[in-house]
């Protein structure tokens, strides 16, 4: 449910240090409460293993043309404001750099445990928030030989980010040059916490004049509501307080109480669909790709709660939302959010596609487009329970957290492995599920990060999940397609 990710940059210019904006510091501050660490984790299929020190060579260059992977969190003191992206000085990529072997047969479900430890872990806190990990002896019967996972804190990068990232660690040809020109590492600044927050505090006194005559200018000049009447400052800021609440804070419909419960333990499962079948499948609905999977995953939820013997009339769905621009630069968010209602038992695969398109068109607004961005900014100076407990409230009710964004072209190589697919795993963020899709090479990999203790049969969702595109898929017969486990 986004735009087009930007062209990924060759040279990646930033600045440092740099303030978090809002939203990454909710990410931060969040992340030690129960359920919500949000790291976020794709699973790079290779048909072969790369070379080591090949593969660290690219790393080393990789954080030379995107930065931010060499910067680390500082908090300014007391935590007062949101904390800085600062170079770190000790720096090396051979710290974030880690090498696994499966037990044999080296299957896909070993690689998808591996990969759910790997995602559960926590960072360390004092150095750049991502790490990633080669894994040797898969055998997954298609081909596969050895598997790469990128891990990222979601303060660091967005879905879109992540895929930006990805293509500067990928190459097009599977013998790029061996030694391609490094650009220059960032330098450390030497600038102190106490420093930077008083350079800070220097810059925001400055600007309250010039804000100030702002504001006055917009308080008399107060636009009409096309009533003849004019609409008073005080008015429309509780009109879009309002419209943030419906579309941001409160689940619009409750949520399911087959799926109350909530625990610390995951399971990853992936699925693959043919793209165009999905895509044609969206429109003979009336819709899209995206409103294909979305339609998918409202079959998948009846199923399973019609044979607990459950019947859920509707399901609140989280969306997140792109705004991420072609100026701006790989990783870092760029995100809105909303809640919608979706039907879940009654409709078909057609009026599930029809519906997903109405729902999605009627939030994305320009105000609901900024509304996760006006909340952010006010709670992050707060203390930092205080920011917690607002930003997990905004996930309170959360069943599902869906979302796709375009992925990449086939033929992409990884150090000289040719890769074979690409799985994102989001974080679930106090979800019963977050399931997120790509595209590569023609293929949609869909990866689901279930939470145990609400999917009590995690094995059966996996299965209803499939029967859920299998129907959507039927849609478009002359593309007729199966999704296939991963």
């Amino acid at each position: 449910m986004t735009k087009p990710e930007a062209e990924p940059l060759e040279r990646a210019v930033w600045p440092s240090p740099v303030e978090m904006n809002a939203l990454e510091t909710l990410f931060w501050r969040a992340d030690d409460h129960p359920g919500m660490r949000s790291n976020m984790l794709g699973v790079v299929v290779l048909d072969r293993c790369p070379g080591w020190d090949r593969l660290v060579a690219r790393h080393e260059w990789a954080t030379r043309v995107a930065p931010l992977l060499r910067h680390r969190v500082l908090e300014p003191p007391l935590r007062l404001g949101r904390p800085f992206w600062v170079v770190d000085p000790a720096f090396d990529v051979r710290n974030h750099l880690h090498r696994v072997r499966l037990p044999t047969p080296g299957s896909t479900g070993l690689l998808l445990d591996l990969a759910r430890d790997v995602a559960s872990a926590p960072f360390a806190r004092e150095r750049p928030l991502w790490s990633a990990t080669l894994v040797e002896g898969l055998d997954d019967g298609r081909g596969g030989g050895a598997a790469y996972l990128l891990k990222l804190h979601h303060s660091l990068s967005d879905g879109i980010g992540a895929a930006q990232l990805v293509t500067v660690l990928l190459d097009p040809a599977a013998e790029p040059p061996a030694d391609p020109l490094l650009p220059p590492a960032p330098r450390p600044g030497a600038a102190s916490p106490a420093a930077l927050l008083a350079r800070r505090l220097g810059r925001r006194l400055a600007a309250l004049p010039p804000s100030a005559v702002r504001a006055a200018r917009r308080a008399r000049v107060a636009p009409g509501d096309g009533s003849g009447r004019e609409t008073r400052p005080a008015d429309r800021l509780t009109d879009r307080v309002l419209s943030f609440a419906r579309t941001t804070l409160v689940p619009p419909v409750p949520a399911s109480p087959l799926l109350r419960e909530r625990s610390r333990a995951m399971r990853f499962d992936a699925l693959e669909v043919p793209a165009e079948a999905l895509k044609a499948a969206g429109r003979a609905g009336g819709g899209t790709l995206n409103d294909a999977f979305v339609a998918a995953l409202m079959g998948a939820f009846e199923r399973y709660h019609r044979a607990f013997g459950v019947e859920l009339a509707a399901l609140p769905l989280v969306v997140p939302i792109s705004v991420r621009g072609r100026a701006d630069l790989p990783a870092g968010n760029r995100l809105a959010s909303t809640r919608l209602a979706m039907p879940v038992a009654g409709p078909g695969p057609a009026e599930r596609v029809a519906e997903s398109r109405r729902r999605v068109a009627r939030v994305r607004t320009p105000a609901t487009l900024r509304a996760l961005d006006l909340l952010s900014r006010p709670i992050t100076p707060l203390p930092g329970p205080l920011v917690r407990l607002v930003f997990t409230g905004m996930f309170r009710g959360n069943d599902l957290i869906a979302t796709n964004f375009r992925g990449l072209p086939g033929g992409l190589s990884l150090a000289g492995a040719r890769v074979l697919g690409i799985t994102p795993f989001p974080p679930l963020l106090r979800g019963a599920t977050s399931i997120a899709l790509t595209t590569y090479g023609g293929t949609c990999h869909i990866g689901a990060t279930l939470d145990t203790g609400a999917f009590t049969a995690p094995a059966a969702f996996a299965a209803c999940l499939r029967e859920g595109f299998a129907e959507v898929l039927a849609l478009a017969p002359r593309h007729a397609a199966t999704p296939r486990t991963a």
